[in-house]
């Protein structure tokens, strides 16, 4: 069994989702007063055949969300723990799922086919297939009661080759370097994963962001068009930047997208080891009234857009000695700030080790600081930042310059959790009450609680075992001289 991913739903429960490489889901509580404690599963189900790549609440908690290597996405009644829905669109498997912010109907599904799908679980769907005829002894008159049936969903838009490469001989050193799981369907040679999808913000929602394996531009689409029904390749609203360094030395996947708590910032991990920040007011550059944010509806339900727009390229990144994304299934997530708790970027890492980033301004100044760095992040290429870590094994030339520098600034100012994990870390998500939980692939899930026994743990040393079982931040040298954790 390898876990996978981790979710939370958007009412204020104590339960986390969990799902494994073979299909199953379990929920944990993540509440210190709480029964069952959180080494215990709460409940648990097995709804897929195959390995569990993404989960998504619905708004009310009602909902589960599972996207599958089965090749299948199922909506989960959380009170009976049934599959009530299957969306069955993607001839690969399914990389990434989502709810539509303050819908419980309408999802959006990516995979490694290349595709992109909406749907709409109001719309009618059709009968389940039939997988084994068994044929009783004695004949039943009892017809099949409706418990046991399911509807299969119909997609309602289809964005085909969203990120398709526009050459006419895709190379394979641009592509295809998601490589699936054990026992997982492999997409064609042609096609180009999509990685990860995202709704952007209430007043917003009809904007879809999607990032894909080939390299580092993000595309937003606007779910007015039906695209289904255009003959052409599919053309988003428009399509950012990759970062300056990409361009002048080799193209880096993107593996994971998420939005800030105010919707302002837009971050995106990358191959490359770095966390990228987007302005979201900026992914459509000169006039856009896609992106005003209204409660009421100003364009109608359908619309053809233009031609494909270009957004700004990335304003700064994050790097970790510790942080390295060895696989595309290394994500990240933000805990919006409350009035106890500052925002914070957690990303995993193949080094066993979740990375946590503050992302307010403060500390980024007192970083680029420390660092003799520029404090402001300016755009295209202005400002020069340290150089780019090795990525992983790699030849150059002196026509290439050896390593790129790059165009940005460059904040190094993360904290790495450690003795948590043994193996890489994949998936993470908040709790509401801000905990962080971390999946690895040494079977192991963890709770990080915030509080002064982190400090314990950093001085006592390996005897006596307290740090069994345990893990915790590290700190610079002399961060636990005072009396602040």
């Amino acid at each position: 069994m390898e876990l996978l991913q981790a979710d939370f739903g958007n009412v204020a429960n104590s339960l986390v989702a969990v799902g494994d490489e073979d299909g199953g889901i379990r929920l944990l509580e993540t509440k210190i007063d709480e029964k069952p404690e959180f080494s215990v599963p709460y409940l648990g189900f097995r709804p897929h055949t195959n390995a569990v790549l993404d989960l998504s609440f619905s708004p009310d908690d009602m909902l589960l969300a599972t996207a599958s290597g089965d090749q299948t996405a199922k909506i989960i009644d959380m009170p009976t723990q049934k599959s009530i829905c299957t969306m069955a669109g993607h001839v690969s498997s399914i990389k990434a799922i989502s709810f539509q912010p303050g819908s419980c109907n309408v999802l959006a599904t990516s995979s490694r086919d290349g595709s992109v799908q909406i749907w709409d679980l109001r719309c009618g769907g059709m009968n389940p297939p039939v997988r084994e005829i068994k044929m009783p002894l004695e004949p039943v008159e009892a017809p099949l009661s409706s418990a046991q049936k399911m509807t299969w969903a119909r997609p309602v838009n289809m964005i085909l080759e969203a990120h398709s490469l526009r050459q006419s001989n895709p190379t394979k050193t641009t592509a295809n370097w998601d490589v699936p799981l054990k026992r997982e369907t492999p997409a064609r040679n042609t096609d180009v994963s999509v990685t990860a999808l995202s709704f952007l913000n209430p007043g917003r929602e009809h904007l879809l962001l999607t990032a894909s394996e080939a390299n580092a531009s993000i595309k937003l689409w606007d779910l007015r068009t039906n695209y289904t029904s255009r003959r052409s390749r599919p053309t988003p609203l428009s399509s950012t930047r990759p970062p300056d360094s990409h361009g002048r030395y080799r193209q880096f996947g993107l593996n994971s997208i998420c939005l800030s708590g105010d919707a302002a910032k837009l971050y995106a991990l990358c191959r490359d080891n770095t966390v990228y920040a987007y302005s979201t007011s900026h992914l459509v550059l000169g006039h856009a009234p896609e992106l005003s944010s209204t409660t009421t509806p100003t364009k109608p339900r359908r619309y053809t857009p233009g031609a494909e727009k270009q957004g700004l390229g990335p304003l700064y990144g994050f790097r970790h000695p510790s942080f390295h994304a060895t696989t595309f299934y290394v994500k990240c997530v933000v805990r919006p700030a409350t009035e106890t708790h500052t925002e914070l970027l957690a990303v995993g890492s193949g080094d066993s080790t979740p990375i946590l980033f503050p992302t307010d301004e403060r500390y980024m100044r007192s970083s680029a600081v420390e660092q003799n760095r520029p404090v402001v992040a300016q755009h295209p290429a202005s400002t020069k930042g340290p150089q780019r870590p090795n990525a992983g094994p790699r030849t150059t030339s002196r026509a290439s310059g050896g390593r790129l520098k790059d165009t940005i600034a460059i904040y190094q100012h993360g904290t790495a959790l450690v003795g948590g994990h043994r193996t890489e870390v994949t998936s993470l998500s908040f709790s509401k009450g801000g905990e962080l939980i971390s999946v690895g692939d040494d079977f192991d899930v963890r709770c990080w609680r915030e509080g002064d026994r982190a400090k314990e743990l950093r001085n006592c040393g390996e005897a006596g075992g307290k740090r069994w079982g345990c893990g915790w931040a590290e700190a610079t040298q002399g961060w636990d001289d005072d009396d602040s954790d």
